[in-house]
């Protein structure tokens, strides 16, 4: 619904902290009053419905950056043993979609 809503309106709705919460769960840590750990759930149709929707891949494709956060939330918190890495195998399209990172560094 965001990736659609931001194609429409050209603006961004979509945080770390609402895809954060569509891929994990934060379940109580025990014997630790108030903490909690952060651990992932299955998100495979998610992930599928999402690469159906990439376009070129790029900085300007929600889908795509959607995806990729999914990718560095479970480099984070793991992923499920359940979920495949690739969203689509049977689709035929690439994976992982490839844009520079802005958080890495450029070498120089």
């Amino acid at each position: 619904m965001l990736i659609d809503f931001e194609r429409k309106t050209r603006r961004s709705f979509m945080t770390w902290q609402s895809i954060q919460s569509a891929v994990t769960d934060h379940v109580p840590a025990e014997n630790w009053e108030g903490a909690y750990n952060v651990v992932p759930v299955p998100a495979a149709e998610l992930r599928r419905k999402l690469l159906a929707m990439t376009s070129s891949g790029g900085k300007d494709d929600p889908a795509a950056r959607c995806l990729n956060l999914i990718d560095k939330l479970r480099d984070e918190y793991g992923a499920p043993e359940s979920e495949p890495r690739h969203p689509d195998f049977a689709s035929g399209r690439p994976w992982p979609i490839l844009t520079p990172d802005p958080d890495a560094e450029d070498g120089n």
